[in-house]
């Protein structure tokens, strides 16, 4: 019996080393995490410590990066890190990062298919194009910190596209993707709506709150048109820009449509209905005409291609906008710009005749993404072609439609295989009319090619490796179905 009561007793204090050592533990790290927050905005840390579990989530597969990168587009595309390496990096960044280093990862698995890609040439002569500018322009202008980071921040989007087609691989990850995309569209919608209803005030304070991570504060936060506060107030959601904001909800709205008639929705059908209609007016909230009219070409293009009941929708939702009161300031602003009535379209006809000159001296390869080599001209137009030309030049243009052009002549060698596949048919033409409906608001804005928009020059880049992949998907399962009919009729 003493025996028993000895052992015990010299057991005890062993027993109790894990506990001790994890009580310390926890102490310490109370103890770290207090002085961190006393040092460190809390705002600031409690996102470090958010951001830190989410990486270690989405590192795991390159489909979660994906996912992620996509999240961080629609909900702080403009999110920049408080500290400083000689530029302050932002989350978009690191979502990109984090995608290459995940596929890396698992390279083995999401291997690439270069010559199987009709967009390989054309994406690899439009990058080494953007490289021969870039430095020709040197001499044109001061080659900042910013300039360096913004091109290389191109490039890592051009080079993104081959590495989310080779995680695209098969119907079921499109679907996911597709899926996770609209859902993300229609909670961006949502916080656009809201910081758009609630009074200024409010939205000033909440959209202030961000000043540690680069988002500007104050009552320029607040956007109206032709920033007269008199006129229509614009949505920007956390996107700053309202036009940009509108770009990114033309994109998914384009996902989002066809979804709302197939076969096989990526959601249930409530749900389609519910994050279209968010994304529809937060859509019509940003008062952008650029972005609206890309969305009536998508409309019209999945409409007449197959969904046919869309374009009633459509009728019935314009004849709603012309007779609704509500609706009056918005079609006189449309009214006004088609008539070139109101100063913001008088300045684009300026710009577009600044741009001309420019391209004019400078037809080759423009002057590159620095500045302009002469006084009496500028970097700067709203329109994305003309953007492009000045930067790129002719050649340049040329090389970024050739692109453009080989995503949709490899679309038409995928329309029958796509159209007889119910899972991915939604998915292929939500894709390639968002291409389309890019191209179109390309016309009136700029931000799918300025390299100041990151977000936006990205989600170009994410829609047009979606399109390819589906393309590519709809015709590997066409031909593999071929051949199992085949080897059962052997």
């Amino acid at each position: 019996m003493s025996s028993a009561v000895n052992t015990t007793g010299v057991n005890r204090p062993a027993r109790l080393k894990p506990a001790l050592g994890l009580v310390a533990a926890c102490l310490l790290a109370g103890v770290l995490t207090g002085l961190a927050a006393a040092i460190v905005n809390p705002l600031i840390l409690i996102a470090g410590l958010a951001g830190l579990a989410v990486a270690g989530w989405a590192i795991r597969t390159p489909e979660r990066a994906l996912w992620l990168l996509m999240a961080v587009i629609a909900l702080v595309p403009r999110v920049a890190s408080p500290v400083s390496i000689g530029f302050k990096p932002t989350l978009l960044d690191a979502a990109l990062f984090l995608l290459i280093a995940a596929w890396l990862l698992q390279l083995t698995r999401h291997t690439l298919d270069l010559g199987s890609l009709p967009i390989t040439l054309p994406l690899f002569g439009l990058m080494g194009v953007a490289v021969a500018t870039f430095v020709f322009g040197l001499p044109n202008g001061a080659l900042t910190t910013q300039v360096v980071r913004r091109f290389a921040e191109m490039l890592l989007s051009l080079a993104a596209v081959f590495v989310i087609i080779a995680i695209l691989r098969d119907a079921a990850a499109l679907r996911r993707t597709v899926k996770v995309f609209i859902v993300l569209g229609a909670i961006s919608a949502a916080v656009g709506i809201f910081l758009y209803v609630i009074p200024g005030e409010l939205t000033i304070r909440l959209l202030s709150a961000l000043r540690p991570f680069d988002y500007p504060t104050g009552p320029e936060v607040l956007r109206f048109v032709r920033d007269d506060p008199s006129l229509l107030q614009r949505a920007t959601g956390l996107w700053i820009d309202p036009n940009a904001f509108g770009g990114f909800l033309l994109v998914v709205g384009a996902l989002a449509l066809p979804q709302l008639f197939a076969t096989k929705p990526v959601l249930p059908r409530w749900a389609a209905v519910l994050c279209a209609g968010l994304i529809g007016l937060a859509l019509v909230f940003t008062v952008s005409r650029g972005a609206m009219l890309g969305f009536l070409v998508v409309a019209l293009l999945v409409g007449s291609l197959r969904y046919r009941r869309l374009l009633l929708v459509m009728v019935a939702a314009l004849a709603l906008v012309l007779v609704l009161p509500q609706t009056r300031d918005l079609v006189a602003h449309f009214a006004d710009g088609f008539m070139a009535r109101d100063l913001a379209t008088q300045m684009r006809f300026g710009e577009y005749k600044d741009a001309i000159r420019l391209i004019e001296r400078y037809p080759a390869l423009g002057v590159g993404f620095a500045d302009t080599p002469d006084v009496d001209l500028y970097i700067g137009v709203s329109m994305m072609y003309l953007l492009m030309a000045q930067q790129m030049g002719l050649l340049g243009l040329a090389a970024f439609l050739s692109v453009m052009a080989a995503v949709f002549l490899y679309a038409a060698r995928a329309v029958k295989p796509a159209w007889a596949n119910d899972d991915l048919f939604p998915v292929w033409l939500g894709a390639h009319a968002a291409i389309a409906g890019i191209l179109m608001s390309g016309i009136f804005d700029h931000y799918f090619a300025n390299i100041d928009f990151h977000n936006a020059v990205m989600l170009l880049w994410v829609v047009v490796a979606l399109a390819v992949a589906s393309s590519r998907a709809a015709i590997t399962a066409w031909l593999l179905q071929s051949r199992e009919c085949v080897n059962a009729a052997g």
